[in-house]
This record gives C-alpha cells, sequence and structure tokens, in this order.
C-alpha cells in the first residue's frame, strides 16, 4: 500500500471520528497497513477513548466500523479497517509501569 493511499485512509478516519466525537470522543492512537496470512491488505486502526474500559458496546464498534469502511470505499481504498478500542487509562497504566 502506497504511503498516499494510507494518509487517505487517515483522513477518512479522522472525518468520522470526528463526526460522531459527541457520542464518545476518540482519536488515533496509531494507523498502519498489515496484511493476513492469505496475502490481503487491511489497516490496523488503534482508537484510544476515555469512556472506560469494556465499555463500548458491540453495536457502537460495528456501526463505526461500517461508516469508516463505507468511506474508505469512496475514496477507493481498498483495504479493510481492522479496529480496536482503548481506553485512555489503560495506556496510562502501562506508561505508570515503565
Amino acid at each position: 500500500m502506497k504511503q498516499q493511499v494510507l494518509e487517505r485512509a487517515r483522513t477518512v478516519v479522522e472525518d468520522v471520528l470526528r463526526e460522531q466525537s459527541a457520542s464518545v470522543p476518540m482519536e488515533i492512537l496509531s494507523m498502519g497497513q498489515e496484511v493476513d496470512g492469505d496475502g490481503d491488505e487491511f489497516i490496523w486502526v488503534r482508537l484510544i477513548h476515555d469512556r472506560g474500559p469494556g465499555t463500548l458496546g458491540g453495536e457502537m464498534q460495528m456501526s463505526l466500523m461500517r461508516r469508516i469502511r463505507s468511506r474508505l470505499e469512496e475514496v477507493d481504498v481498498d483495504a479493510f479497517p481492522v479496529l480496536s478500542f482503548i481506553d485512555r487509562s489503560d495506556t496510562e497504566d502501562a506508561t505508570d509501569e515503565e
């Protein structure tokens, strides 16, 4: 995947997150291109939020993934988005342990 495609994907994710920020503010912790065992490219997106560990419902996660996937298709990004949701307190705990 070219860097330009990854940058388009990042813009899409940022736009979708900005649109839904009223319900659960999130930001990108990291984002990168990966390849699965079958050789298919996907985009691994780690999102950070302040809602509390384990509090994001499956419906919200799937809705966000569907919106991101749909928008990626609109800008000709074929790689499938894989999202992981991390509570900010989990990253602070990891930092405190170092």
